[in-house]
């Protein structure tokens, strides 16, 4: 098992360089040869070491954590793919302490945990003649210090209402009647809540909390096509 991490420096005053020690990852095939016909699967194994991360999601729990496969031919050329593996927009504008946040799609990776990622077929994206491979993933895995749980569009504009409400100038909301509206308006945030508990599980990462980012590189497996 490899592992290299190279930290990048921090973009502005507010960076730090993220732990030294994250991630291992492990590349696998289930067989050593594929006919050309063939599915060619890959499994990604990511081994969290002792810290606890936030992470994008699109990095660690989504088929883009292949985005940066390498594939060479027995004469050492990089493979260029055919199709690329996109990258799904997981940006989203949430609103917490009275601010508009820009946010990405997050995962929270436990110390120790591992976390498995599918290729169900390499084949898709790259065009290979029969002969011998090496393959190996990097990862640019970006580490944030915080992040917020996920809010109905509903909640989102309500949020904003509330704080419409604080600022307002309006002589006719004397604090006893923006205390009451504001009351109203959490107990529908409540419900929205409650109602769409379910489908909210997932944690956002506000861009402007990145600690910074790290390389990390993946063992080198060896297939054959025939």
């Amino acid at each position: 098992m490899q592992t290299t991490q190279s930290v990048e420096e921090p973009t502005d005053s507010s960076e730090t360089a993220a732990p030294s020690t994250l991630a291992e990852l492990q590349l696998s095939t289930p067989n050593p040869s594929y006919s050309a016909q063939e599915a060619v699967p890959l499994e990604l194994k990511i081994q969290n070491g002792k810290f606890e991360l936030l992470v994008p999601f699109s990095n660690v729990a989504a088929q883009t954590a292949f985005i940066g496969l390498t594939v060479e031919n027995a004469n050492g050329d990089v493979i260029k793919p055919k199709r690329t593996i996109k990258r799904e927009n997981t940006l989203k504008n949430l609103f917490h302490n009275g601010k508009n946040v820009r946010c990405i799609l997050g995962f929270e990776m436990k110390a120790d945990a591992i976390q498995v990622v599918s290729l169900e077929d390499m084949q898709q994206h790259y065009q290979l003649p029969p002969g011998k491979y090496t393959v190996a993933v990097n990862i640019e895995l970006e580490v944030y210090r915080e992040s917020l749980p996920d809010q109905h569009p509903q909640v989102i504009e309500l949020e904003r209402e509330i704080q419409n409400i604080k600022n307002s100038k309006d002589a006719r909301f004397t604090p006893e009647v923006k205390k009451e509206a504001i009351g109203d308006t959490q107990e529908q945030i409540k419900y929205i809540q409650e109602k769409y508990k379910d489908k909210l599980q997932g944690i956002y990462l506000p861009i402007k909390s990145r600690r910074g980012k790290t390389l990390l590189s993946s063992n080198t497996i060896s297939l054959t096509l025939k």
